[in-house]
């Protein structure tokens, strides 16, 4: 197979990263494939170093838009690809040189290629890959595999997928999501598929940024991140109804993750009127399905979310 690969890369001031980033590409084994490099109103010498690879090799390709986030940067991506696959990298990301060459062959008799990934953190690399072989999932277990804790997650990033299926059924990023765009993204795109693979070679390496993590989440950050409930209703919305514990796990989701967002929300003092309500609607569904451990923990959130909040932040 030499199909050509498209690789959308969103870019937002990573000119620390980003040269190696790009240098692991062209080091493929793979050769037939285009990088559409999405700069999403950098600042930094990010569209300098996107320049002078696009001068290097004519498969690098610039488009500029002005900052409006990673969703609307993927989509441009998409709109501009014209490669029969479509896969994404993160500029601040690398890769192995058997990565693309790893991912196409995935693409065998399936419609979504998956890698394990190695998290890279101050130099040191950790695999992240539980298969000691290719593994084949149908529907129902690749969208079990997306929702559940291991190795597939819903990143986009260690995925390729056919471009065909994404342009007839219109799948994009909704940018109206700061966070959870992609496991939505994903979610449309496992419905309108039959088979997946995830490749037992750990070919992707993802980058763990000091300045990406804290502590405490700030007031900014909390207000994107909460959009992660609207994506998981959407996900509940779009699933058929045979997926029933599958809805389950994702309201459970909204109980857990969402009463630790109601907690900081308050801290904050931001609105949280109608997060409470998603929260205790959603509670009402799986009720009988929490521990008591989780009911009582999201209780203590919901009716006394000062006090939690002092415990959590005392005891951590």
């Amino acid at each position: 197979m030499n199909e050509k690969v498209t690789i959308v890369i969103p870019i937002h001031n990573l000119e620390k990263f980003l040269k190696r980033c790009l240098e692991s590409i062209r080091k493929q084994t793979y050769l037939n494939f285009e990088v559409l490099l999405i700069d999403d109103g950098s600042t930094d010498n990010s569209e300098k170093i996107c320049k002078s690879f696009v001068e290097r090799d004519d498969r690098f390709k610039y488009f500029y838009q002005n900052n409006s986030g990673v969703s609307k940067a993927r989509n441009l991506g998409i709109k501009k690809a014209n490669g029969k696959y479509i896969t994404f990298i993160d500029g601040d990301d690398f890769i192995n040189s058997n990565h693309l060459q790893t991912m196409v062959d995935g693409l065998m008799g399936c419609q979504l290629s998956i890698t394990g990934r190695n998290d890279v953190c101050e130099g040191n690399i950790q695999q992240v890959l539980k298969e000691d072989k290719d593994a084949y999932f149908n529907k129902k277990q690749i969208i079990d595999a997306v929702l559940k804790p291991g190795v597939v997650y819903s990143f986009p990033w260690n995925k390729m997928y056919l471009r065909k299926i994404i342009k007839e059924k219109q799948i994009l990023f909704d940018n109206k999501l700061s966070y959870g765009e992609d496991l939505v993204f994903n979610m449309e795109y496992i419905l309108n598929i039959d088979k997946a693979i995830l490749k037992n070679d750990a070919t992707y390496n993802y980058v763990y940024r000091p300045d990406s993590v804290s502590r405490l989440m700030s007031k900014e950050t909390l207000k994107r991140r909460v959009t992660d409930l609207l994506a998981i209703k959407q996900t509940i919305k779009i699933l058929p109804q045979e997926f029933k514990d599958e809805k389950y796990f994702l309201y459970k989701r909204i109980v857990i993750e969402g009463a630790r967002y109601y907690r900081q929300l308050n801290f904050y003092k931001l609105e949280k009127k109608s997060i409470k309500e998603q929260l205790l609607s959603a509670y009402t569904k799986v009720k009988r399905h929490l521990t008591l451990r989780e009911k009582i923990t999201f209780l203590l959130n919901i009716r006394a979310p000062k006090l939690t909040f002092y415990i959590k932040n005392k005891f951590k």
